[in-house]
């Protein structure tokens, strides 16, 4: 059975993006990325480009996973370096694929969409690797850092479907500011090693009460701009009423208004709530392999979750999350605590499990799109004369 109803593809194809703004930063980098657009080769796909540096950050990924499988150590200087290589070219190439789509006259839906996909997996390899480098371990402080970033992300597009346009910053920090503190971060080890992190800042503090490792510190201000995203999606979403202006084709068969802006807000803290405490579970035991893949299994399951709201939005239809992901998950967290089989095997078989799904999600939805749109996904497909 296919994903997308004929309903669906057909909103599909009168989907219009809508720009949330640009940052300082943003706009400082226009000429270079200007620049560097218009010396890439016209065939060239964008889609191609965006796979590129999704395949950069699956790199850093793994030979992270290889080095400090239990996110925490020394590796060799070169791993950070790559993480933080990995990061930057992916910012670039991010905001490099669209002006590729313009240039070249390919500009469609499935870039927008194949865009976003991307960027909902590339989260939780971003935030990954960033752990490694701060030396966090697999312990709660890993898990409080990615919620502080994936929960507002993951929001931005709740308000995005119901307002029809997508925020993240207060338009001085954004998406480009937030990488740019990841990669500086990454490239900070790369020179002074994970040590650093733990420079205990009550040294040059002592007014300070208890200790206050470097780490927590940062996790303080990313935690701090986290809440201050999300109480700006909260409010703006649920008292100044944004949902009632969409109309007509802007709000399609969308299911719209406070009772269900409140439900679908509801179904994501679901999702957040059950990988957080599957997260929060498998720090206990402390078993790298076991943690890593419990924690690539939330970050399949948001990946998939945040893509299929992505696609409500654009196709204009219905959303609600998709249970099976999160009962595997449950049945995680139920294994974890009563030990029927062994942990890390459980963790292993349900990661693959949802990857398997995923991939055949984005996989199926991929081809009915280009099927319905009459495109090719890694091609720029000529125009009949």
């Amino acid at each position: 059975m296919p994903y997308l109803s004929t309903r669906a593809l057909g909103g599909l194809k009168q989907y219009e993006y809508k720009s949330g703004g640009y940052t300082w930063l943003d706009d400082l980098h226009q000429p270079f990325w200007n620049w560097v657009t218009a010396h890439l080769p016209l065939w060239l796909a964008p889609n191609v480009i965006t796979l590129i540096g999704l395949a950069g950050l699956l790199v850093a990924y793994i030979v992270a996973f290889v080095y400090l499988p239990g996110f925490a150590g020394e590796a060799p200087a070169w791993v950070y370096f790559l993480g933080g290589t990995a990061a930057v070219t992916y910012l670039h190439l991010d905001c490099i694929d669209g002006k590729q789509a313009r240039r070249t006259q390919s500009s469609s839906p499935l870039g927008q969409l194949f865009d976003h996909g991307c960027d909902a997996l590339a989260v939780h390899l971003l935030l990954t690797t960033v752990a490694c480098s701060l030396n966090l371990g697999g312990t709660w402080k890993a898990v409080a850092g990615s919620m502080f970033i994936m929960v507002p992300w993951g929001f931005a597009h709740w308000e995005e479907y119901h307002d029809g346009t997508m925020l993240y910053g207060n338009g001085v920090w954004g998406i480009t500011e937030a990488n740019y503190a990841l990669v500086i971060l990454h490239y900070i080890t790369c020179v002074t090693g994970p040590q650093l992190w733990d420079y205990n800042l009550q040294q040059v503090f002592p007014s300070l009460k208890s200790p206050l490792p470097f780490s927590h510190a940062f996790l303080v201000l990313v935690g701090i701009a986290g809440c201050q995203q999300l109480g700006g999606q909260i409010w703006r979403m649920l008292f100044t009423a944004p949902s009632v202006r969409l109309k007509g084709k802007d709000a399609g068969h969308k299911q719209l208004g406070y009772p269900h802006a409140i439900s679908h807000f509801l179904q994501i803290t679901l999702v957040l709530t059950i990988g957080i405490l599957a997260m929060l579970e498998a720090t206990r035991h402390q078993i790298p392999m076991h943690g890593r893949a419990v924690a690539a299994s939330f970050g399949v399951t948001y990946a998939l979750q945040s893509t299929r709201l992505i696609m409500a939005h654009m196709t204009k239809e219905p959303f609600s999350i998709t249970l099976w992901p999160l009962l595997l998950l449950a049945v995680g967290i139920a294994n974890d605590r009563l030990l029927y089989f062994n942990r890390t095997a459980v963790a292993w078989t349900i990661l693959l499990v949802l990857l398997s799904g995923y991939l055949h999600y984005v996989y199926s939805v991929i081809n009915q799109v280009c099927e319905s749109l009459n495109l090719t996904c890694f091609t720029i497909k000529r125009k009949e004369a």
